[in-house]
């Protein structure tokens, strides 16, 4: 009876001895062919670890993360990529330089494997639906038949690899949802702001019709408009006084126009100061521009698009400055964002002009 009983201590002891605690590491390794780089590093929250790659493109390294989510990967000429960690994972990944995350392929199909090959899988399909405007350009049902596709072709990937973990497939699948329904609860506004854009740009078109603007206030006195320079080029220059790139190509611009001050192009700078910048001042915004022209000498045609400013920039699509428009003698567009006067490619485009 006693030897029963020392038995099933013993057992229970060895029993005890062979039961494993979870693992506080995971093991990455993998080669990355033709890598180009000699170290990548994983950053995630409270996470930062640096691992090197061999000269043949192998790597292998030990990693501790404080919880298992999605860090990411950079590696400085390779690319950057996302990567699934967790304490016990032992991940084996295959990959390209040349094409990097979209190339990676994890070997096995435990959870680690599972998790990140859904992930890389997700994220390639998700490439082949193009941009966001790409999707709102569409009518209102081939819209919908596009979002229903990703959203189908999404789950149905997911069905591939039943081992991947749980809470990341569920997050992914609520971000992926959260998309779509934005891009549905928001599509009539979208589609207007889109279509009305591509107008707009197919209208800046060149050979088109420079749009016009009239009246702005010439500081050599009087007004001036696009069509008084009807039989001319036209170098348009769009700037402001506190805006420091436009300063900075003001140098170039007064070379432009003394070395082309025989030839058939006018240079017109339209400055864009307006009351916003100016405590709500009109008079200010102006003041403003006749002071800098006075004090940076400016030469050329100088111009005030004043309270015109926001059609002249809506018509013109202007979104940052400065900005350069070229305009051919009959007045239609030549280049709606043509190349800067720093650029030495602009005397080349300015000198094939015919006429000039």
């Amino acid at each position: 009876m006693r030897r029963i009983g020392i038995l099933i201590i013993l057992v229970t002891v060895l029993s005890s001895c062979k039961s494993e605690h979870p693992k506080d590491f995971l093991t990455f390794s993998g080669t990355i062919e033709n890598s180009k780089d000699s170290v990548m590093t994983i950053l995630g929250e409270g996470f930062k670890k640096s691992i090197k790659i061999a000269k043949d493109g192998s790597f292998n390294d030990t990693l501790h993360v404080p919880e298992a989510k999605l860090h990411n990967m950079f590696s400085p000429n390779n690319g950057k990529g996302i990567v699934f960690l967790k304490n016990g994972f032992h991940l084996k990944l295959t990959s390209k330089a040349s094409s990097f995350f979209k190339s990676f392929k994890y070997i096995g199909d435990d959870e680690g494997a599972d998790s990140n090959n859904l992930f890389v899988s997700r994220f390639n399909f998700g490439q082949t639906s193009g941009s966001v405007e790409g999707f709102m350009i569409l009518e209102k049902e081939a819209f919908l038949n596009k979002v229903n596709y990703f959203r189908k072709g999404m789950d149905s990937i997911s069905d591939l690899y039943s081992n991947a973990n749980k809470t990341m497939v569920k997050d992914s699948d609520d971000q992926n949802e959260n998309f779509f329904k934005k891009l549905e609860d928001n599509y009539d506004v979208m589609h207007a702001q889109i279509l009305a854009q591509k107008i707009s740009e197919e209208k800046l078109k060149k050979g088109n019709k420079a749009p016009d603007f009239s009246d702005y206030e010439n500081y050599k006195g009087g007004t001036s408009s696009l069509s008084d320079f009807k039989g001319n080029y036209v170098y348009i220059d769009i700037w402001a006084t506190w805006c420091k790139p436009c300063i900075a190509q003001i140098p170039y611009l007064k070379i432009l126009e003394e070395e082309y001050k025989d030839k058939n192009i006018s240079f017109v700078s339209i400055s864009t100061d307006d009351d916003r910048r100016s405590n709500g001042s009109w008079e200010k915004a102006r003041n403003k521009w006749t002071s800098m022209v006075k004090r940076k000498n400016l030469t050329g045609i100088q111009l005030w698009a004043g309270k015109d400013d926001a059609r002249f920039s809506r018509e013109y699509m202007i979104r940052s400055i400065p900005r350069f428009i070229l305009i051919d003698p009959k007045g239609n567009i030549v280049d709606s964002n043509a190349k800067s006067p720093a650029n030495p490619i602009l005397k080349e485009i300015l000198n094939t002009l015919p006429g000039i």
